[in-house]
């Protein structure tokens, strides 16, 4: 990808962070269900992974295993694409030339880049 084009890279970065909480979000629910499972002296209503996501789809039908995803899907919009989109940009401004292999980059202008890059926390 052209590192010059903020707009592509912006793009590309929140699809892809998008796609990305999408595949992960029935994973990350099912986490979030076994971690709060038996807290508080509550009674353990799960045996696993494979058995939390089994009794949620079978008890709150399949979308259960996506909820919450609007906000994950808003919040990696914006923070995923401009922590891709503005990565390439910044560290060609601190002096690197489009299509520096990796290796040649010094470490220190990638962690500014990348430091640069980040989004403000949510």
């Amino acid at each position: 990808m052209d590192s010059g084009n903020v707009f592509k890279g912006l793009f590309y970065g929140g699809f892809a962070s998008c796609v990305a909480e999408t595949v992960t979000m029935p994973i990350d629910v099912c986490k979030t269900r076994l971690q709060m499972d038996g807290a508080g002296g509550g009674v353990k209503l799960y045996n696993g992974t494979m058995d939390c996501a089994g009794k949620l789809v079978k008890s709150e039908g399949a979308g259960a295993l996506f909820k919450g995803l609007p906000p994950a899907l808003l919040r990696q919009s914006t923070y995923g694409s401009l922590r891709y989109g503005l990565y390439g940009p910044i560290r060609n401004s601190l002096g690197v030339k489009p299509g520096t292999p990796k290796h040649e980059i010094p470490l220190s202008k990638k962690i500014l880049a990348g430091g640069g890059a980040r989004a403000p926390p949510p």
